[in-house]
């Protein structure tokens, strides 16, 4: 049971402070999607599981597969950027640009059977560095300040807290454990933070999105209607909206009549803002 206008896999949302807009995308379908109030459109389709965005000076950044995009919302006009050198089961995942300027990002096989994904961070003139090895499913990519980041594995259902060191090298072999939800039906998906400094994650399996500490205490949790929140961004005029997106992959009719906002995006107001995303410069 697919509803019409339903979203099979949605991810990377983003909110674009000049246009006033939401941002996202359809990993399944291919699609890139602008939002407003009142109205959801496709702008960009036929992209093969196109996986992620992040702002850049006239559009998008975006991960798709085996490559990296530029995307000029101006002109429409849709660049290749770089290519990643992978075999063909595996694809491009979430990502979000660093405090250093890079965009940081990961690789996941096609049909997760292990830790077979890899991180890589990218530099404005393209040049590509692999940071890091035997990941399943990564995601999140929330930088909590210059030097440390979280990265989820989804396929463990644990988040880890990462150090960059001088140099600019990733250490994840000494990757610190940060959130373990193994044993539960949930899994740490995409997420943001707000200007407290709180990670707010989105709960894959569980129906809801939950707000923690820097050190990884719970504080809250936000139910939703829908059984796979894919993640969740702050926008709007006061960066007081959480922006959440959401999947019907893989549920069962029951599920879907049981979680009726799955497939959808979702909008939430909490009394609390969020941060602004920085932009991928590109060289000249």
């Amino acid at each position: 049971m697919e509803r019409e206008e339903s979203i099979i896999l949605g991810e990377s949302p983003l909110w674009c402070e000049i246009s006033q807009h939401w941002y996202f995308v359809d990993i399944i379908k291919g699609h890139i999607y602008l939002e407003s109030v009142d109205n959801k459109k496709v702008i960009v389709s036929g992209i093969k599981y196109v996986s992620n965005l992040v702002k850049t000076k006239c559009g998008f950044l975006i991960s798709a597969e085996n490559k990296i995009y530029v995307f000029n919302k101006e002109t429409q006009c849709l660049d290749e950027f770089c290519t990643i050198n992978q075999p063909a089961s595996l694809r491009t995942n979430d990502g979000a640009v660093g405090p250093d300027g890079r965009y940081w990002f990961g690789t996941m096989e096609k049909k997760p059977s292990g830790l077979n994904g890899h991180l890589y961070s990218l530099d404005s003139d393209g040049t590509l560095v692999r940071q890091g090895d035997g990941i399943g499913i990564p995601n999140s990519f929330i930088w909590l300040d210059d030097k440390f980041i979280l990265i989820s594995d989804s396929y463990l259902q644990k988040t880890y807290k990462v150090e960059l060191l001088e140099g600019g090298c990733l250490d994840w072999n000494n990757r610190k454990l940060w959130l373990d939800l193994s044993g539960t039906n949930g899994t740490p998906d995409g997420g943001a933070m707000d200007i407290d400094g709180n990670i707010w994650l989105a709960i894959w399996g569980e129906g809801s999105i939950h707000k923690y500490s820097p050190s990884g205490k719970l504080l809250k949790r936000l139910a939703v209607d829908a059984l796979q929140p894919t993640s969740c961004c702050f926008g709007g005029k006061n960066m007081d909206e959480i922006f959440i997106t959401t999947a019907t992959e893989g549920l069962s009719e029951q599920e879907l009549m049981r979680y009726p906002d799955s497939g959808n995006t979702l909008r939430i107001q909490d009394d609390v803002q969020g941060i602004s995303l920085p932009e991928f410069h590109i060289a000249e």
